[in-house]
């Protein structure tokens, strides 16, 4: 816990290193579960990039989330299941 402080703290300070270590770290973790969402393993890369990409974007506006693996699992699946539904609403 006292790591993921850290992290939520160095990301406000804008500190890139930490956030590709989280990166590096969760990718695994973030792919499976993924998994559980989509079959489409490209959509599942892109939805966890975006998840980072808008981690950092909107990095002044974080708190302190807590554990930074939940808090990257439920991300992920919102962006999953948010690009699944506008692939949905294109085919209608």
């Amino acid at each position: 816990m006292k790591n993921d402080q850290l992290f939520w703290q160095k990301l406000v300070q804008g500190d890139k290193k930490v956030v590709e270590e989280i990166f590096q770290l969760n990718v695994p973790v973030l792919f499976k579960y993924g998994r559980r969402f989509s079959d489409d393993d490209r959509l599942i890369d892109e939805c966890i990039l975006h998840v980072f990409l808008d981690i950092w974007k909107n990095r002044l506006q974080l708190k302190d989330e807590g554990q930074i693996k939940l808090f990257l699992m439920k991300k992920l699946r919102q962006k999953i299941e948010s690009k699944e539904q506008g692939t949905q609403l294109r085919r209608a």
